[in-house]
């Protein structure tokens, strides 16, 4: 058995779309977690279990890690790069292309996972083993991810991320160890899936197992990302309302006041030349539609209305017309004009080719014909409306699970901030009047 431990290769070349916006101007790795970039804690776990020397194999924004991270010798470690070029070559093509910085054998792990796992242990599995490779997997039951690795009495009989079945109740732990001839069948230069390599050594018969007791932590998603904050923090875990409203803080400090104050600016220059504001909106949004009409007209002294309230009208259109033209039909009797505006509430903002909400999006194309102006309060990337509105308040994805009951709220605490703009407020609202 070796004494020394294999160098190990982070896989840090991924653009990161889940992470989005977070990640459109760094790298996963670079994400904060509790004051450190992410791999900054990667790095000291590692060297807590005896790696010595690592391979970042970067790609997307990969010269920023490298600026953070330098030569390793912060961190106690022998750090060294090697960049994806002009094509993303996917984490099987990444290591092909790192293979003379890694040496006959070595660990691989993903830029995104953090793994406080015996490494020792499963080095010296390999190496019992005698294959080509070795996959880490621990018992999952769906539980922390969807399980994808069938295991009986120690053999990997079954993998695979795409078609799972029920009886897989481990899952691919993140930690892989390999000899460099794994890979020989590997083309230079091009895209591959380190999951494909499995598959294939798999079926080949050269790919261990080894299972570990402690479970994984990541930061791929926004749920996976708080959960490692957690871990590393120190402290006891967040409930889930601390959580949440820790997301909240987040959303306030990323909205686009700009934004705001021009949908202020459209909203005045409505009520000044006697236009009329119809707010559309739907599900929980046509709630916050019939609240925010009352609003508008009680606090801000302008014309509004919905054509949510008219229940009768919007069933029979919907059951005699259908759905898709029930907003922009209700327009055109309500005689849309050039001098209104046209206020939208969504979560998606409406999307033709996703067949979600198609009736705002029949609304919004009838009054850019007439010349009505548009502003919206939208989740997730604003959709149709964020294309066409003259000002839009994207309410920002911090975690995408909870993007509607972030999206419905925060309209509400846009739109009261609206009526209570001095620009727009007329009228004293009744409990700060009484004394």
């Amino acid at each position: 058995m070796s004494e020394s431990l294999y160098p190990i290769a982070i896989l840090a070349g991924g653009l990161a779309t889940r992470l989005r916006p977070a990640t459109d101007t760094i790298p996963k790795a670079l994400l904060d977690v509790n004051g450190t970039p992410f791999i900054g804690h990667q790095l000291r776990l590692f060297r807590s279990r005896g790696i010595s020397r690592v391979v970042v194999c970067a790609g997307h924004l990969g010269e920023a890690i490298r600026e953070y991270v330098g030569d390793g010798s912060g961190f106690g470690l022998a750090v060294t790069y090697s960049f994806d070029g002009q094509t993303l070559l996917g984490t099987g093509g990444a290591i092909k292309n790192a293979l003379a910085l890694l040496g006959p054998s070595f660990f691989v792990v993903y830029g995104d996972s953090y793994l406080p796992c015996d490494y020792r242990a499963a080095q010296e599995a390999f190496e019992r083993s005698g294959r080509l490779a070795l996959m880490t997997v621990y018992r999952n039951d769906g539980r922390w991810d969807r399980s994808n690795v069938q295991l009986e009495e120690g053999r990997l009989v079954a993998y695979d991320k795409r078609r799972q079945t029920a009886a897989m109740r481990h899952i691919d732990y993140g930690l892989g160890v390999f000899r460099r001839t794994a890979f020989d069948a590997v083309s230079e230069g091009q895209p591959y899936d380190l999951a494909t390599l499995y598959q294939d050594l798999l079926a080949r018969g050269e790919l261990a197992a080894h299972e570990v007791a402690e479970r994984f932590y990541e930061i791929g998603s926004f749920e996976g990302l708080a959960e490692t904050r957690r871990l590393l923090g120190g402290g006891e875990p967040m409930s889930f309302a601390q959580d949440y409203l820790r997301e909240v803080g987040q959303i306030v400090e990323r909205l686009d006041v700009e934004a705001i104050e021009r949908a202020v600016a459209l909203l005045a220059e409505t009520r000044d030349r006697g236009g009329r504001l119809f707010i559309l909106g739907v599900g929980g949004s046509a709630a916050n539609a019939s609240h925010a009409v009352n609003d508008f007209r009680k606090i801000v002294g302008l014309e509004a209305y919905a054509p949510t309230d008219n229940v009768s009208e919007l069933t029979a259109r919907t059951n005699d017309e259908g759905w898709a033209s029930t907003f922009e039909a209700w327009l055109r009797v309500s005689r849309l004009r050039a001098a209104d505006l046209v206020l939208v509430l969504s979560v998606g903002g409406g999307d033709l080719e996703k067949n979600v909400s198609p009736n705002l999006v029949a609304a919004l194309t009838y009054a850019k014909q007439v010349d009505a102006r548009v502003i919206g309060i939208v989740g997730r990337n604003g959709g149709y409306t964020a294309k066409v509105a003259d000002a839009c308040v994207i309410v920002p994805t911090v975690n995408p699970a909870r993007v509607t009951p972030h999206s419905e709220a925060f309209q509400a605490v846009i739109w009261h901030l609206l009526v209570s703009h001095p620009s727009l407020k007329m009228a004293a609202t009744k409990w700060e009047s009484v004394r």
